[in-house]
Parts: C-alpha cells; sequence; structure tokens
C-alpha cells in the first residue's frame, strides 16, 4: 500500500478557504494547515472615505484575499448607488483567489486573476488605464511590497495606497508546529503562499531547532519564492499559477 506523503500548508488560517486542502486530499497527499498569520483591520475611516467617492478613482486594486475582506467590511454597508458606481470602474487582482473574494463579497467583476505577482499584473493594468488618467485606489496590508507602485509611476498611472490591515504571526504557529513535530515526524513537503508567512515561519524553525534540509519546499508563485531564496532555502518548486491546480502540478513529483 502507498504511504501517503504529508504536506503542510503555511497560510492564513482565517476565512473558508479550503480549496488547497480539498484539493491535496482528493489527490492522495495527506494535507495539514499551519495557522501561520493574522490580521487587524486599521485605517477604517480613510477607508470608508475613499470608498463613498468612487467618481475620484479610475478603478481599484486587489493585490490579496485580506484587502477585499478589509473593504467588505465597510463596502458593504454603503449605499446602492456607489455600489453601481464602482462596478462601472475597473477592479483589477493578482490570483485566482482574490478574484473569488471579489466577486463573493464585493459582487464586482475584475481582471487580472491569471496574474500571479505585481509583474505580472502591471502590464494589464497598463493596458487598460491611460496615463495621467485619475488615480487607482490600492487597499493594501502593511508588508506589502512597493514593486506595484513603482512599476506603475514609472508608466505614468497615478495610484491611491492605502493601508487597511496589519498582518503579525498566528498567535498559535508555534504551538502548532511543536505539536506537530511532538513524534519527530517531518512533512515531505511545506507550501509557503506569502512573504509573510516565510518571514514569520522560520524564525519558528530556528527558535524549535527544526532542520528543513529534508523537506521539500514549495512557493506559491515568484514573489514567494524570492522571499524563500532571501532566506537562504533551496525552492523545490514553484507553483506556475496561484491555484490548487498550480500547487498539485508541482507535488505530481512527489508521488
Amino acid at each position: 500500500m502507498r504511504v501517503m506523503k504529508t504536506v503542510w500548508l503555511f497560510k492564513s488560517s482565517e476565512g473558508n478557504d479550503e480549496r488547497y486542502s480539498d484539493a491535496l486530499d482528493q489527490a492522495g497527499f495527506l494535507a495539514v494547515v499551519v495557522p501561520t498569520l493574522s490580521f487587524q483591520w486599521c485605517n477604517e475611516g480613510p477607508l470608508r472615505d475613499s470608498l463613498q467617492r468612487p467618481q475620484d478613482y479610475a478603478g481599484i486594486i486587489f493585490t490579496s484575499q485580506r484587502a477585499v475582506e478589509a473593504v467588505a467590511e465597510i463596502y458593504t454597508k454603503l449605499a446602492v448607488s456607489i455600489h453601481h458606481q464602482w462596478s462601472e470602474k475597473k477592479v483589477f487582482v493578482i490570483g485566482e483567489a482574490t478574484q473569488i473574494a471579489v466577486q463573493k463579497l464585493l459582487k464586482l467583476a475584475s481582471i487580472g486573476q491569471e496574474s500571479g505577482n505585481a509583474q505580472q499584473l502591471a502590464p494589464i493594468i497598463i493596458r487598460e488605464i491611460q496615463p495621467f488618467d485619475k488615480p487607482l485606489f490600492y487597499p493594501c496590508g502593511n508588508m506589502g511590497r512597493d514593486e506595484l507602485p513603482k512599476l506603475l509611476a514609472q508608466q505614468d498611472r497615478d495610484f491611491r495606497a492605502l493601508t487597511i490591515y496589519q498582518t503579525s504571526p498566528h498567535p498559535h504557529l508555534r504551538h502548532t508546529i511543536q505539536k506537530l513535530t511532538a513524534g519527530g515526524q517531518i512533512p515531505d513537503a511545506v507550501v509557503f503562499f506569502s512573504p509573510s508567512g516565510v518571514k514569520f515561519a522560520f524564525p519558528t524553525f530556528e527558535d524549535l531547532n527544526m532542520s528543513t534540509v529534508c523537506m521539500k519546499i514549495v512557493a506559491i508563485g515568484p514573489t514567494t519564492n524570492t522571499a524563500l531564496v532571501e532566506h537562504k532555502q533551496s525552492v523545490w518548486g514553484v507553483c506556475p499559477s496561484p491555484s490548487p491546480d498550480g500547487l498539485l502540478h508541482v507535488l505530481a513529483r512527489l508521488q
């Protein structure tokens, strides 16, 4: 009988996105979600002010599910007329998960779900938005990289960034890893979904004297891959798309 390969998913436990663990389970892996990140909303006043003035913007950019969720807390309470005005604006997203969140929580159509990072989304925005047009509203987290703003500014596309959530380590991260490794077992593969997850997980590994040498390390997208390389990790695979299918494509080599 074939032994199931164990895969740890270092991702946020917030929300109910079980697509990855479900896909892995169905493919014959033992998927374990390790809660890695926690989020706190901030700047609700400025966010409400911006959302109430869609006429000031050419569109809106979402680079994470969390940004969508933070916006939804306020957006869903605004007037229907405001919703209608935003529905006529361009909405840009990175990744399938963000696109699904925009559709589900904001009831808005979006562009760019095939992109996996800022470098891939920027050309889409530049194609859709004219130079020197109204700014794009860019609600983001405190740990967001400045790559996308730089790429847009270089092509004369204006934007207004606003930090609307703070990212911190999940309070149960260390305990969860301790519990999983108590029997001396290590996973066959570990999957990281964001640079923030990389930043918080590896110091915990070091504190617990946990070696990653025998693990296959996988990145969901090139930005997370860069973060792993910066932490001097040998990356075994990078998903061709930020989706369950992309992850299965990489993990197929484990079977």
